[in-house]
């Protein structure tokens, strides 16, 4: 149970890797992120906390720092989720992906294939979409992201 995002950015890769390997950088690009704490901030290690408009908190936490992008874990009460961002070269160009494996809370697999397949998914896309809609922006413009730029949404706003 995955979900992913991609899109092309008309940037070169080295620069799209430093923006999302910066300190708190999920401020400048993230639409749905009211602050981006760091912990620690060391590659592999790192740890930050963002904070959404709903106030709501979760803590990344690093788990590979390689070349093209890094891995990364989700936590509120529970561990959330398994990232991974992504950059790709493309002839002075680049494509960023990032993929989310969500972990869902409930005690049988078959209620959690339901669970996501009915709604998680849709959801978790949508979040994802506006992410790197907010990166290529941010990028292309070199203006940071609004809040709720690409419309509001039901876990964040």
């Amino acid at each position: 149970m995955i979900v992913q995002s991609q899109l092309e950015i008309n940037k070169e890769s080295n620069t799209v890797i430093d923006l999302i390997k910066s300190k708190s950088n999920l401020e400048k690009f993230h639409p749905f992120c009211k602050k981006n704490i760091v912990v620690k901030w060391k590659g592999k290690n790192s740890e930050d906390i963002v904070i959404y408009h709903n106030n709501k908190q979760y803590v990344r936490k690093f788990t590979e720092w390689h070349q093209s992008g890094y891995k990364l874990e989700i936590f509120e009460d529970r561990k959330l989720a398994d990232i991974s961002w992504n950059v790709k070269d493309l002839n002075n160009k680049s494509i960023i992906k990032i993929t989310a494996k969500p972990y869902l809370p409930y005690k049988y697999r078959f209620i959690n294939v339901i669970v996501f397949n009915l709604y998680v998914k849709y959801v978790l896309q949508s979040y994802l979409n506006s992410v790197v809609k907010g990166l290529k922006y941010y990028l292309e413009t070199n203006k940071t992201v609004s809040d709720n730029q690409f419309g509001r949404h039901i876990w964040y706003s």
